[in-house]
């Protein structure tokens, strides 16, 4: 009973301290190696880098959200600019929606970005594609935020609706002290009432989780001891033909024979010696 009071335990803290999935990536690892798709379709969120990244880089990261998912970026920490001293950019960030081998070359259809700061890119897709090249002198950073969420408009919405944006993120990305919104909506509005609400929130589903948990192992005793006490009680065995009663069995007389005749009870000795033939003695 001890083990199942422990296993029990360590559920409830899994179910009730459970956050977001996140998986950080790395883009210098894809300017050396082949293939560019990552899966994102597990994580909640998680951040690009390239940090910092030096002279000759070329990569090119697809990330892949799941089907029905869209991805959202924030440039949390840029420095892109190129040749030292130079305010325009000579080291080049494009972005786009989809999904676009490394032979593709960007154009207008892109989005460029570069300098210290740039908006926030929504790519309405499950697949976002990001293509850097830096030069001969290049030098800089690159720390991106990616949000995976859905459609609240078309999908409804059974986490947290982002106030500014069509955008349905995962519950526990709220009140984490990151804004997943884009306008920090999910760390001061949620519910109108700010985190305040959420915190109580919280609090009362990890007294339901371990409330559920007491209830389950109080069960879980009752049908232990219920089955242990079936199994101690003496087993009673039944014949489906019923006993005769003493009573019965004298007052029923003789058997009968099975051809339906009445019982003839054997002679008597004298009925036996009157009987016999004169000079054969009966002994």
């Amino acid at each position: 009973m001890e083990l199942s009071w422990v296993q029990c335990f360590l559920l409830g803290l899994v179910f009730t301290y459970v956050r977001a999935a996140t998986r950080n990536i790395d883009m210098g690892y894809y300017c050396t190696h082949p293939g560019n798709r990552v899966d994102i379709s597990d994580s909640d969120t998680g951040e690009l880098f390239l940090d910092p990244y030096h002279a000759s880089e070329d990569c090119s990261v697809t990330l892949v959200a799941a089907v029905g998912k869209r991805i959202f970026l924030q440039f949390t920490d840029i420095s892109i600019r190129g040749i030292s001293g130079h305010r325009d950019c000579t080291d080049e960030l494009f972005v786009k929606g989809g999904s676009y081998g490394g032979g593709i070359r960007p154009d207008s259809s892109w989005e460029r970005v570069c300098g210290i700061s740039h908006p926030d890119f929504d790519a309405h897709n499950r697949h976002v594609t990001l293509k850097f090249k830096s030069y001969l002198h290049g030098y800089g950073h690159i720390r991106i935020r990616y949000t995976v969420y859905h459609s609240a408009h078309y999908d409804g919405c059974d986490g947290y609706t982002c106030l500014g944006r069509d955008m349905c993120i995962d519950d526990s990305l709220m009140c984490d002290g990151v804004d997943h919104c884009g306008d920090n909506s999910d760390e001061e509005h949620y519910s109108v009432g700010g985190c305040g609400v959420l915190h109580h929130r919280q609090w009362l589903k990890k007294i339901g989780i371990i409330a559920g948990c007491v209830g389950g192992v109080l069960l879980l005793i009752v049908v232990t001891y219920i089955c242990y006490r079936r199994k101690r009680s003496p087993a009673t065995t039944t014949s489906d033909v019923p006993m005769a009663t003493v009573a019965q069995t004298t007052n029923r007389g003789p058997p009968q024979g099975t051809g339906g005749g009445s019982y003839s009870p054997p002679p008597s000795y004298d009925e036996v010696v009157k009987s016999s033939p004169p000079g054969n003695a009966v002994v």
